[in-house]
């Protein structure tokens, strides 16, 4: 899969978020009477929502590597970091009605109308910044975690402001709550990818073999290679490749290749590997399959 395509397919996931997340929120409104007050009903919302956008962002990285174990764990996880999330998100939304009831609006009306909308913005907000981070959270990377604080304040923001208006123009509108997720669902996702690329180290791209053509970003500064499902940078289908078959480690200096432990040799321009950084369009070999290093898209 091309860089190119990685964003589009973020943006996708994060349309498929929302049409997850659009039946159990037009059930929640549906139950509203019932719930003790706005409060939990806020906090239910939020939690559903942040579970949907959660689980789907957080798999994405799994199926960009055509690795099942990996997105299996990253919608799990995703699904759980979201829901927290979303009911924190949907706290601090509620901080928010409070603070701007007492402070902005002075009338009973502009309170429940106004103040509200505020808050919905607010807490979606929060939230879209907050699934942001769900991939730099789960694998532990400074620049993942920078791709999805800048991505996600421009996502949540922008998403966040049309959902809420929607939602304080038609509030009982099933098809403008939709129309509102998609556009926050497609907003997040698209901003973290546009993000992404400017935190990267780099990236590799297949020259070769069953995969040929798809491109791996280097994002993390640890990163791992071989047949294992585990591994960051899975190689199905390549004769020669190990478990584990290399290390990419990447700081100030750029990007390293390390070998794994009792692994094949790897080579970069046929060259035994060295100990320097890689450079724009080396080639490397690991087993029978072969990456050009570079910046691409």
């Amino acid at each position: 899969m091309s860089l190119t395509l990685k964003r589009l397919f973020m943006a996708l996931f994060g349309l498929l978020g929302a049409l997850v997340a659009w039946p159990a929120l037009s059930a929640l409104r549906f139950l509203q009477p019932r719930f003790p007050g706005y409060l939990a009903f806020a906090l239910a919302q939020g939690a559903a929502a942040g579970l949907a956008f959660g689980a789907m962002l957080g798999s994405i990285e799994g199926v960009v590597v055509s690795s099942r174990a990996k997105a299996l764990r990253g919608l799990g996880f995703g699904a759980l970091y979201g829901a927290l999330a979303g009911a924190v998100g949907a706290a601090a939304g509620q901080l928010s009605m409070f603070v701007a009831g007492a402070t902005l609006f002075r009338s009973a009306s502009a309170r429940l109308g106004p103040a509200l909308a505020l808050s919905n913005g607010v807490a979606w907000a929060i939230i879209g910044l907050a699934i942001a981070l769900t991939e730099g959270l789960r694998a532990r990377s400074p620049r993942k975690l920078a791709a999805g604080l800048a991505g996600g304040a421009v996502g949540g923001l922008l998403g966040g402001a049309v959902l809420s208006a929607l939602s304080y123009a038609r509030p009982d509108d099933g098809a403008a709550l939709l129309a509102g997720l998609a556009i926050f669902g497609l907003t997040i996702g698209a901003s973290y990818a546009a993000f992404e690329n400017r935190f990267s180290f780099g990236s590799l791209k297949l020259l070769n073999g069953p995969l040929k053509n798809k491109e791996y970003l280097l994002a993390s500064k640890r990163m791992t290679v071989g047949a294992d499902d585990g591994c960051d940078v899975v190689l199905k289908g390549y004769p020669g490749v190990a478990p584990l078959h290399a290390v990419i480690r990447a700081g100030k200096d750029g990007a390293r290749l390390e070998p794994g432990p009792g692994a094949p040799r790897v080579a970069v321009n046929d060259e035994p590997l060295g100990d320097r950084p890689l450079r724009h369009e080396d080639v490397v070999a690991i087993g029978k399959a072969k990456f050009i290093y570079g910046y691409f898209g």
